[in-house]
């Protein structure tokens, strides 16, 4: 069940979207990610602004919208020029995913991504949004260009090169520290 950050106090409020809206949204994420659309049977898809949040959880706490400030997770943005995947829906649902599935084989690769860089080489993916693993892992969201793959990592989730450099020092390209 995903009841993940239910907290109060919002001055925007939630709506439930529309049955048309939650077919448009099923049908994309279908389409792209082939993830099915039964899997959200038993979810709720309320929107706030541009984001669309799912919820599984009692639906007696949706009584009251005007207390709510987060409820469920994040599973995507809508904007009039795209829609686009949360890293944490990708995060949890990407293990349904049969499409539009990025790889990347190399340390350094998922080091770049994770902190918000871009890896420029082709990968087996239509252009657009894609979910991005490592070995087994879901790292999250990437946008797949004519350029590479550019990272969609929430800055608050980017991890730090110098934290990479420091937990691993060999991997500073065989610079030599002096000793004064």
């Amino acid at each position: 069940m995903i009841q993940e950050g239910c907290s109060l106090q919002s001055s925007r409020k939630y709506e439930r979207c529309s049955e048309g809206e939650v077919k448009e949204y099923l049908r994309y994420v279908e389409r792209r990610f082939g993830i099915p659309r039964e899997l959200f049977d038993k979810y709720v898809f309320l929107k706030k602004g541009k984001n669309i949040w799912i919820f599984s959880g009692d639906q007696g706490v949706l009584n009251d919208f005007k207390k709510i400030e987060t409820i469920g997770i994040k599973f995507l943005t809508v904007t009039r020029k795209f829609i686009k995947p949360t890293t944490a829906f990708l995060q949890i649902f990407g293990k349904y995913a049969r499409k539009n599935i990025v790889e990347l084989k190399k340390e350094e690769e998922m080091v770049e991504f994770m902190t918000g860089g871009m890896i420029k080489r082709k990968f087996n993916a239509e252009k657009g949004f894609v979910i991005v693993k490592y070995h087994e892992d879901i790292l999250g969201c990437g946008l797949y260009t004519n350029t590479g793959l550019l990272s969609q990592i929430p800055k608050s989730r980017r991890i730090d090169k110098r934290w990479v450099e420091e937990a691993n020092p060999e991997a500073n390209h065989g610079e030599e520290e002096s000793i004064d």
